[in-house]
């Protein structure tokens, strides 16, 4: 008699500091704190959410700086919430974070700044992802079929049809220019690569020791069980800050020869900017976006927020205003994505 599989699980990554939103995002409230997703809700809990479909909140893991837990446990009751001392991006984290799943247990690695509203869609592509990886020592990752030639997100190519929209990896790419793209988008051959992935312990494991053998020593060893979350942040604390910082595209994907991709059939957005989230909203009838205490006086297409402090521009278009008691944006729409370039000047002000 065979034994059954080891229910599967999530590892939420939630340590990013969301630059792009400031002054609305902060240290203590980064971009997956903020009540972005299309409900109101935070986009942690909407991704909290939508792993409920698929595993039990006991079986969720959610990786976030160590100032952050207590914030994020709230956005995710009943989860397994876990600090790391420093950062170090997502390959050292997901290899820490897999000590609380067994080595046949297959788990999805889900980002918790995206935005997705099909969940139906999104929880049978999962369950596909979920028994692929489980008959198959494979890696999973989702594509996203493009709609546009973006520049501001990686592409990954796909190789040999195996099944109804599921290919062997071809290649893993970097954010193109414009021009490849565009070309990219027109041969039929790329995805965007939507950093959701499904594997086991024991794939990811080894998958990593080929790419990165010193981050895989270091952290394939760790066993905890829920309950033991002190235990296992003071072992991090012990190994965590000598480790490489590398992300797994880096550290396992682009080299290991068993990842597979999924054509994802439902929405996504990875939410990266202020135009990104506005894509999801509401607008008035001058397709106007507003939040909070806000007034777009006779503006077009603008996005105003003001949180706790009153935002009203006035003859504006395409714009982008942001009105906090830590400070004011104001932007065109088109260059929202530099906004972290903002943040990073405001740092350095502030410490003049």
């Amino acid at each position: 008699m065979t034994s059954r599989p080891p229910k599967p699980g999530a590892l939420i990554l939630a340590g990013g500091r969301g630059e792009r939103f400031w002054p609305w995002s902060t240290p203590a409230r980064p971009k997956q704190l903020l009540p972005l997703a299309r409900d109101g809700r935070t986009l942690l809990a909407a991704t909290f959410a939508r792993s409920l479909r698929f595993t039990t909140a006991d079986r969720v893991v959610v990786m976030t700086a160590e100032s952050l837990v207590e914030a994020c446990r709230r956005e995710c009751p009943g989860a397994i919430v876990v600090g790391e001392p420093v950062m170090r991006n997502t390959a050292p984290a997901i290899a820490a974070a897999a000590a609380f799943f067994e080595d046949d247990a297959a788990f999805a690695v889900l980002p918790s700044d995206h935005a997705i509203d099909d969940e139906d869609a999104f929880a049978a592509d999962l369950a596909r992802a979920i028994g692929i990886a489980s008959r198959e020592a494979v890696l999973v990752t989702f594509g996203i079929l493009p709609t546009a030639p973006e520049t501001s997100f990686g592409y990954v190519r796909r190789g040999a049809a195996l099944a109804e929209r599921l290919h062997r990896v071809a290649q893993f790419t970097e954010k193109p220019d414009l021009e490849r793209a565009t070309a990219w988008v027109a041969s039929g051959e790329y995805a965007w690569n939507s950093g959701m992935f499904v594997w086991t312990r024991r794939a990811f494991l080894a998958a990593l020791e080929a790419g990165r053998p010193a981050i895989a020593a270091a952290l394939k060893a760790l066993r905890f069980a829920p309950g033991q979350e002190r235990a296992f942040e003071q072992a991090l604390r012990d190994v965590f800050p000598a480790l490489e910082a590398v992300s797994v595209d880096y550290a396992v994907l682009e080299g290991a020869p068993n990842v597979v991709v999924i054509d994802a059939s439902f929405d996504w957005d990875d939410m990266g900017s202020w135009g990104a989230w506005a894509r999801r909203q509401p607008r008035d009838a001058q397709g106007n976006v507003t939040w909070g205490d806000a007034i777009a006086v006779e503006c077009e297409g603008c996005i105003v927020v003001g949180d706790g402090v009153l935002a009203a521009p006035l003859r504006l278009k395409d714009m982008v205003v942001v009105a906090t008691p830590r400070g004011v944006l104001a932007c065109r729409i088109e260059d929202s994505e530099q906004v972290r370039k903002v943040s990073e000047a405001v740092r350095a002000w502030s410490h003049r």
